[in-house]
């Protein structure tokens, strides 16, 4: 079973349409929001400023979210809610 982690944040449209989606689908994950402590923000920033999936999204001075972590980083994803990328999940 994969363990899914999506980063994101209430106040942010895609992230809310995101876990409406994972929801839909039965998809089980767990829903981090970086802008409930500095804790979990600091986590955020782990991956975004280190992993090279976001070298666009620190090109363009964004956030980044909804991130989806899978597996502890065997893979990630930054793309908005599709089927694809729920198909790509049930695997």
């Amino acid at each position: 079973m994969k363990k899914i982690f999506v980063f994101g944040s209430q106040q942010c449209p895609d992230c809310i349409v995101m876990k409406e989606l994972l929801e839909a689908n039965q998809i089980r994950y767990s829903y981090i929001d970086i802008q409930d402590s500095l804790g979990k923000l600091k986590m955020f920033l782990k991956y975004r400023d280190s992993r090279p999936e976001f070298e666009g999204v620190r090109q363009n001075n964004t956030v980044g979210i909804p991130f989806i972590l899978v597996n502890d980083g065997e893979w990630i994803s930054l793309d908005p809610p599709s089927a694809a990328l729920i198909a790509r999940l049930k695997e």
